[in-house]
């Protein structure tokens, strides 16, 4: 589920830059960066502060310096691409490819273009691209290029990585005496930014800079980099104005509301009839809060498409709530308009509410800047309880927040001067449940069965989201995937799938299948692995000397799966696994073993109980996980009845 972007993406935005690396061959790179096609000699972001006409600016040079180390990287680094936007504009670009022979390849043709992001129906980010003429081993690539920031509300981070190794970088901010400039350090835990300050005289500054930094490796369940890198966020707290007053900017969370409720008080969403009408009709009948507002969140989920729009203010402006509902379709902030509007209608309480979707680790309280958000919901309080609405996720369970939103800080507006923060609930791990009952047989030269799964909570959630516009054949391709076990032998037969419960997302997908040489015969012996489908592979160890990153789950939740195995006439069982179980903060896991007239039980249980797994969790994980290894080996036998 795409979320509405509020802020200034700084991987787009934060390019790069040349400095004074110092004389550096490439013999000498080389051997200080094995196996690397090209560093960054330098990399440079120098910001000024400044007043224009009674509103602060800032203009920022950047620069980078790139060095070719091997012939190979001719093709891999020469496109470039400069992003910029609404709130940013950019000037003086300059690019060219210093040839180890000294002389100059200057670049002549530079395209701008639509960026395209394809989660967004409407983007105004644009990018000008070019690409760097030969480079050969010893080249120099420069690029350089001054960015005007039209709004310093949305001050983009400096990231010290890159996608290779950085030789130095650094970041400055000068500012007249009189502003207050504020910044925060984050996940530099080693101590490898330097931070120098020049406080003296009428123009101060801040200096951030490392050395030698190498890029991290990406990992396709971890968080974004925002959890784990090195980067520096600066803010304008205050500034004077031109008759000496001081003016309040984002020194704290009550400035960050007040420029956020600037977006709402154009809004009047309450003086509609036909909303009324409707507000009305949807609540007719219900005597209580709660079935009042999850009639309303459910229309605005089956009847308002999600489309995101990012084109200037019109990222931060809900739209009127008749508007969105006229029109039937909105982004993130006109649903939460008519879902406040409609709640609101009814006489219910409710709230439009600020919030960062899991991709953003920072709360409001610690950091009052909108980089903070990048997502809309509305809040619906009934008695002492707040239930987070989110009219972008179509299959989100009332009382459920949409997953991407557990655990973060929302920023609710109560009125034009007064906020809350609250803290959207995790929920928990049995709240969201597989529970998957197989039952199989030996054919003699494979197994046949047949599967009952019922997916309740996220899960549920995640199936409907699934299945929501696939056809005929899509839809097979998608129960065979969810039902899949076994082997990749495994063959899919008739299925089906029913929604029990379309409020609580219950669903039941039923199938029955065959696995061709499944199960193994050895003189009088057969032996039966119960484990059909295994939840660790040897793929699930991390390799600890490489990973130094979270890794990130969606949501908690419990798959809990029963395989009832017949027992093969004239056999009779000889072996029976021991059970096995393991518990730590972020995992229960379990097996175990039941014998039933002409049955054998196999269940096994796995319990994600966490959504961030952090680093220092891994070797603990890794015994885990190994442990699980062995006893998924583990197999009955079964030996034919004398006679037989």
């Amino acid at each position: 589920m795409a979320s509405c972007k509020r802020y200034i993406n700084a991987g787009l935005l934060g390019v790069m830059a040349w400095g004074s690396a110092g004389a550096q061959t490439v013999d000498e790179l080389r051997t200080r960066f094995p196996g690397d096609y090209a560093v960054i000699l330098d990399y440079r972001s120098d910001t000024r502060l400044f007043l224009e006409d009674g509103a602060p600016k800032a203009e920022t040079k950047i620069t980078e310096k790139l060095m070719i180390l091997d012939d190979r990287a001719n093709g891999e680094f020469n496109k470039y691409a400069v992003y910029h936007g609404d709130f940013t504009s950019i000037d003086h670009l300059l690019a060219y490819t210093d040839q180890p022979d000294g002389h100059r390849l200057k670049v002549t043709e530079i395209k701008t273009e639509d960026a395209g992001d394809q989660d967004v129906f409407y983007d105004d980010v644009k990018r000008s691209v070019f690409d760097f003429p030969s480079l050969t081993k010893g080249a120099i690539a420069y690029v350089s290029y001054t960015e005007t920031a039209k709004e310093l509300h949305l001050f983009s981070p400096f990231y010290f990585m890159r996608y290779i190794p950085v030789v130095h970088a650094s970041y400055s901010v000068t500012f007249p005496s009189d502003m207050e400039v504020l910044y925060d350090i984050k996940n530099d835990s080693a101590g490898m930014i330097r931070v120098d300050k020049d406080l003296k005289g009428r123009e101060h500054g801040f200096t951030f800079s490392a050395d030698q930094v190498r890029p991290g490796k990406s990992f396709a369940d971890a968080p974004t980099p925002a959890w784990y890198e090195p980067h520096v966020l600066v803010r304008l707290g205050a500034y004077q104005d031109d008759q000496g007053r001081r003016v309040p900017f984002l020194e704290n969370l009550k400035d960050l509301y007040a420029w956020d409720y600037g977006f709402l008080n154009r809004m009047d969403s309450l003086s509609d009839a036909h909303l009324h009408a409707l507000a009305d009709s949807l609540s007719a009948g219900l005597s209580t809060p709660e079935a009042k507002a999850a009639a309303i969140y459910h229309w605005v989920q089956h009847h308002i498409r999600y489309v995101a729009f990012e084109n200037g203010l019109e990222g931060f402006v809900p739209r009127p709530a008749s508007l969105v509902a006229d029109r039937r379709f909105g982004d993130c902030k006109d649903m939460a308009s008519l879902l406040t509007s409609l709640l609101r209608m009814a006489g219910l309480e409710a709230y439009f509410t600020w919030i960062g979707t899991r991709d953003i680790p920072y709360d409001h309280t610690d950091l009052p800047e909108p980089l903070c958000d990048n997502h809309m919901i509305s809040t619906f309080k009934t008695g002492d309880r707040w239930i987070f609405l989110d009219g972008t996720d179509p299959n989100c369970i009332f009382g459920y927040p949409s997953a991407f939103i557990q655990g973060k800080q929302a920023l609710v507006a109560l009125s034009p001067t007064e906020y809350k923060t609250l803290r959207v609930p995790v929920i928990r791990a049995d709240s969201s449940q597989v529970t998957d009952s197989t039952f199989i047989a030996w054919t003699g030269t494979g197994i046949h069965g047949s599967s009952s799964v019922y997916y309740h909570g996220y899960y549920g959630s995640d199936v409907c989201d699934h299945l929501l516009f696939k056809d005929t054949s899509d839809a097979r391709d998608y129960v065979k995937y969810r039902m899949g076990k076994g082997s990749n032998k495994f063959i899919l037969n008739d299925y089906s799938i029913r929604y029990l419960d379309e409020e609580r997302k219950l669903v039941n997908i039923r199938a029955a299948f065959d696995i061709p040489d499944y199960g193994k015969t050895v003189g009088q012996e057969l032996y039966i692995n119960l484990n059909l489908e295994k939840f660790f592979t040897g793929s699930s160890i991390i390799d600890t000397a490489l990973r130094k990153v979270p890794t990130s789950h969606e949501y908690e939740a419990v798959i809990d799966q029963f395989t009832v195995f017949d027992v093969p006439k004239g056999y009779e069982l000889s072996y029976l696994p021991k059970d096995f179980t393991y518990s730590d903060p972020n995992l229960d896991f379990s097996i175990r073993y039941t014998r039933s007239e002409g049955k054998v039980i196999c269940r096994q249980t796995r319990s994600d109980k966490t959504l961030l797994m952090q680093a220092g969790d891994f070797p603990r994980w890794n015994g885990a996980v190994k442990q699980i290894l062995n006893h998924y080996k583990e197999q009955l036998v079964f030996v034919k009845k004398n006679g037989q």
